[in-house]
């Protein structure tokens, strides 16, 4: 398991600097992630691989000398802020509240390390910092797909793609749930060593380099609570009949306005198309039903209004990132045990 290349170095150093930004609310298992992929080797794998040295130096830093996190992880002493204006790579681990505000002081730290020339990489809420330090505007990013109205919402100017386990846009990187940390990490190992040297590694984490697929075939809706937006009881009835044929005449109808007015108050409320919503819906009840029946793709097709199984499977395909077969092998519920 040898490198075809190295990592850049900056300032004169032999290792690539990832300095890895610690707040109050971190996400322990995210910072661990990078001092698992990129730190020292564990001994048992260095002894079976033949390596010994990391081309990384990781380096653990914040605002505060020593910060116990919300978690009740104490990863000992910090390094200051200084770290991450000088670094070569700078990791922003996801948070526990990606929505409270932020130190300034780590702000401008960001900046100042963007500026330098640094690598920018967040993970889950993570993005919430970059983006609050103006790193994202006018970027493709992701974050975790839970928050995507509230980072839209915040931050109107980055191209938000929630459906990605990550994004690599240039010198900024971020990616989806806390899982996608590993996904990226060994994108960024690729980029850094090349591919086999990261599928090697991925080999030794048990995790594959390039999981099929990506965020999307993770959201489900209903895991949010929040109150009906504007159209509720109107949202309700369409969910109730997504298996019919449906027509914007018709549900213009139903609701009693034109048609140009109901696409107008839809994508006001929605912030989507009528039939993007509903496709959107659709695709939605196929995952249900893919996770809990035996169904025929082609019948689950006729259930949920796609009529046909070619029509479900672009749909799903392109909300999801991946085949509805796929998605069945992946989530189908595993039989009980008798």
């Amino acid at each position: 398991m040898r490198p075809a290349k190295l990592p850049v170095t900056s300032r004169g150093r032999d290792k690539h600097v990832i300095a890895v930004l610690v707040v109050p609310d971190s996400v322990a298992l995210e910072v661990a992630v990078v001092q698992q992929v990129f730190g020292p080797r564990m001994a048992a794998i260095a002894e079976l691989t033949g390596e010994t040295e990391s081309a990384y130096e990781v380096v653990l830093c914040g605002a505060r000398p020593r910060q116990t996190l919300a978690s009740g992880v104490d990863f000992g002493e910090l390094a200051p802020l200084d770290a991450v204006r000088t670094a070569d790579t700078v990791v922003v681990p996801g948070v526990e509240d990606p929505l409270a505000d932020r130190s300034p002081v780590v702000s401008a730290a960001l900046r100042e390390a963007a500026r330098a020339g640094a690598r920018m990489v967040s993970f889950c809420g993570g993005a919430f910092l970059l983006a609050r330090a103006g790193l994202l505007d006018g970027r493709r990013a992701t974050t975790h797909w839970l928050f995507t109205e509230e980072f839209r919402r915040e931050f109107p100017l980055v191209e938000l793609e929630p459906g990605c386990l990550y994004v690599d846009d240039g010198p900024v990187h971020t990616s989806g749930g806390i899982f996608s940390a590993t996904d990226l990490a060994l994108h960024l190992l690729a980029e850094d060593l090349g591919q086999a040297y990261a599928g090697d590694v991925g080999r030794v984490l048990v995790t594959a380099p390039r999981r099929p697929g990506g965020q999307a075939q993770f959201v489900k809706e209903s895991i949010r609570v929040a109150g009906e937006p504007a159209l509720g009881s109107f949202l309700a009835w369409l969910r109730d009949h997504l298996h019919e044929p449906l027509t914007l005449g018709g549900l213009a109808a139903q609701v009693h306005v034109s048609e140009r007015s109901l696409v107008r108050k839809f994508r006001r409320a929605t912030g989507m198309t009528v039939f993007d919503w509903i496709n959107r819906e659709r695709v939605a009840g196929a995952k249900v039903l893919l996770e809990t029946t035996d169904h025929r793709i082609s019948e689950i097709a006729a259930m949920v209004g796609f009529g046909s199984a070619e029509t479900l499977r672009r749909h799903f395909e392109r909300q999801v990132g991946t085949t509805a077969g796929s998605y069945r092998a992946t989530f189908r519920a595993a039989p009980a045990l008798g």
